[in-house]
């Protein structure tokens, strides 16, 4: 019986299989980042929303300031969109160069409108909201 030598086999396998795992792990990692971000620019938007319901400009600061990312933190916008209403809002729309030229690219919307139910006595006028 002639046995065959099979000593670098493993190491071979290894170098095939170890740049799809790598890409495997980044991937993860950028998708998870990117969630976390979306998930930061929806509490943003919801947070200043109900900040600025409250009428009070130190509330609304504050609330901006529970966004982790200062980039996000700025695009907020909220404020009173019509009688008992207030209307939040962010826009994200960028491209940054990384490494060996790839193009990074983020982009997300969102808005909530809220009324204000509890500043005004019962619900709104069958007509709609004044």
């Amino acid at each position: 019986m002639v046995r065959v030598r099979e000593k670098g086999q493993t190491l071979a396998e290894f170098a095939l299989i170890i740049p799809i795992l790598i890409l495997l792990v980044f991937g993860m990692f950028f998708a998870a980042f990117y969630a976390f971000r979306a998930a930061s620019a929806d509490w943003g938007v919801f947070i200043t929303g109900v900040a600025s319901g409250a009428y009070t400009q130190p509330a609304t600061g504050q609330a901006r300031e529970s966004v982790l990312w200062p980039d996000l933190r700025d695009r907020l916008d909220a404020g009173q969109s019509g009688a008992r209403q207030v209307r939040s809002q962010i826009v994200v729309e960028d491209s940054r160069t990384w490494l060996f030229g790839i193009q990074l690219v983020e982009a997300q919307r969102g808005a909530s409108t809220f009324r204000l139910w509890r500043f005004y006595p019962g619900p709104p006028p069958p007509g709609g909201i004044e």
